[in-house]
């Protein structure tokens, strides 16, 4: 199996398996080797591997910089032979061919402490000196303390072990449960959470030391006394007889629920109480010690500093997701302008003037019939991913697909003050972008694709339309209408362009524009006046900021 091992300006190395026909390498997130580097080109080259004849070979797809093989330059298609070595922008990408049966882990070599520690030997522990004078009962009850301390250092050792790596409260309430039943009289117990106000919010399921089989389990009534206790102080709290503790002598729900003895401790996290941790013994007086009430504190606070963890993550995760719905839509420049001013993004509903553009695959409904329905959607997916790599390159975001064409909106629901010269450009690297890739269908057995782009400026309105259940953010109006109008009439390969949007286009753009004859369009009262966008002149544009 061939393999490409990759070497970052940095030294950092990465491995690529060639595992299909075409591999594309560039700066777009579209491609299958993304090289983030300005000195890399959008889509800069591609690598093709024929397995039935076990070959690879590299091409230059029309890059700024180039590309090297074995330190000469790259012009069209080369061999691409095994020790190879070809430089693209600022990284180094070798081939090989390896055998799977051959690859061989070698282990990380361990300090020689960690080692032994890792084996279960441990480092020999200070003790101190024995008093000769001591009596045998002095000595017994040493013994005991040292045990019993041992015993208690081993729980909270093992609770700092179980609690790594737990993700979700429920697991680690059960696990800090479990550790609970270490400490001597624990018979059942359950976690309890509060939110920001002090409210109770949700518990985990109440765990038992022993089931009994074939009878309910006595269920816990928890006191509110005991929750206000626990809010108000925020303490550790050891009841030893609840019939005749003084603090709770006016809780009929401790009377009914027969409790003997409990431990309960706060769950303090960075910045609130989190919540509780409750244990109990339903047949003894004064089950639990000082001593185990201070394990059983240092239990919680472990137990609160991981479920601080995982309530951090989720906050993390939920912020993460939102963020990958916006850049779904939305270009990386754009989505790191909302998160930084949110209030800025115009998401409300509001008129706005935009620039509108829509491409459409020409006879593809004709191309399809001809393809299978897997290859169908193997098609439009490399298109519609490298499409709203070019749009969001330029700024844009992607509204919608509809079919087989793409419609992007320029300007909202931020405005970077070049909306309609940013669409025009992205029009034109699209069209760019066909002829790259239909340079490798044949290889891929593919089509060659032919798309029409229309593309319209004008006032929208702009924001989240739908249903409570299913709200996209989108525009509608005459000018949305317009640039779908526009791109109907474009022939496969052709830009046409409204002169509202021609008339926005700073001078000195680069941009070529020819004129043509109106465009009658439905629903529309006067002809459109239309100019044709000539490609090559407008080669090699960027965003404009």
């Amino acid at each position: 199996m061939p393999r490409l091992i990759v070497t970052s300006p940095e030294g950092k190395r990465g491995i690529l398996e060639l595992n299909k026909a075409v591999i594309t390498i560039g700066r777009g997130t579209a491609n299958d080797l993304v090289l983030s580097h300005p000195s890399v080109s959008r889509l800069h080259a591609v690598v093709k591997y024929s397995a039935a004849e076990d070959s690879v070979t590299l091409a230059d797809r029309g890059s700024t910089n180039g590309v090297q093989l074995n330190g000469l330059a790259l012009n069209g298609e080369s061999l691409f032979a095994p020790g190879d070595i070809a430089a693209i922008g600022a990284f180094t990408l070798q081939l090989e061919f390896v055998n799977d049966d051959s690859l061989v882990l070698h282990p990380a070599d361990l300090p020689s402490d960690v080692d032994r520690v890792l084996r279960g030997e441990g480092r020999p522990a200070k003790i101190a000196p024995i008093d000769k004078g001591a009596s045998s009962t002095e000595l017994i009850e040493r013994i005991a303390r040292l045990e019993q301390e041992n015993y208690l250092l081993s729980v909270l050792f093992e609770a700092g072990k179980a609690l790594t790596g737990k993700k979700t409260v429920e697991e680690i309430g059960a696990q800090v449960i479990e550790l609970c039943f270490r400490i001597a009289g624990v018979e059942r117990g359950f976690l309890m959470l509060l939110d920001a106000t002090g409210e109770v919010t949700k518990h985990t399921e109440v765990r038992y030391r022993t089931r009994q089989s074939g009878a309910a389990q006595p269920k816990i009534i928890l006191s509110r006394s005991v929750v206000e206790r626990i809010r108000a102080e925020q303490q550790p709290l050891l009841i030893l007889d609840s019939a005749h503790d003084e603090r709770f002598s006016g809780s009929e729900s401790m009377k009914i629920a027969g409790v003997q003895s409990a431990m309960c401790a706060p769950l303090i996290g960075a910045k609130r109480l989190l919540g509780l941790i409750y244990v109990d013994n339903l047949e003894k007086t004064s089950a639990f010690t000082q001593e185990e009430l201070n394990v059983f504190a240092l239990l919680a606070a472990q137990a609160a500093a991981a479920i601080d963890n995982a309530l951090a993550h989720d906050e993390l995760a939920s912020q993460a997701l939102r963020r990958t719905a916006l850049e779904r839509f939305l270009s990386p420049e754009v989505v790191e302008m909302i998160a930084a001013n949110p209030q800025d993004a115009m998401l409300g509903g509001k008129n706005q003037m935009v620039t509108v553009l829509f491409a459409d695959i020409r006879g593809f409904t004709s191309l399809s019939e001809r393809m299978g329905p897997e290859k169908v959607v193997e098609v439009l997916n490399e298109y519609f991913s490298r499409a709203t790599d070019v749009i969001f390159e330029m700024g844009g975001t992607l509204d919608k697909f509809i079919g087989d064409a793409v419609m992007a909106v320029f300007g909202a629901p931020l405005s970077k003050g070049h909306d309609a010269l940013n669409a025009v450009r992205a029009a034109v690297n699209i069209q760019r972008l066909m002829t790259q890739l239909n340079r490798d269908a044949a290889a891929r057995g593919w089509p060659e694709l032919r798309v029409g782009i229309g593309i319209n400026s004008g006032i929208v309105t702009a924001g989240n339309i739908g249903s409570p259940k299913r709200l996209d953010y989108t525009v509608i109006g005459d000018a949305v209408n317009t640039a779908s109008r526009l791109m109907s009439h474009a022939g496969p390969g052709q830009v046409l362009i409204s002169l509202d949007t021609a008339s926005q286009l700073p001078v000195g753009c680069g941009i070529a524009l020819k004129p043509l004859a109106p465009i009658n369009a439905k629903g529309k009262s006067e002809p459109i006046r239309v100019f044709d966008v000539a490609i090559m002149q407008a080669r090699g544009a960027k965003s404009a900021k």
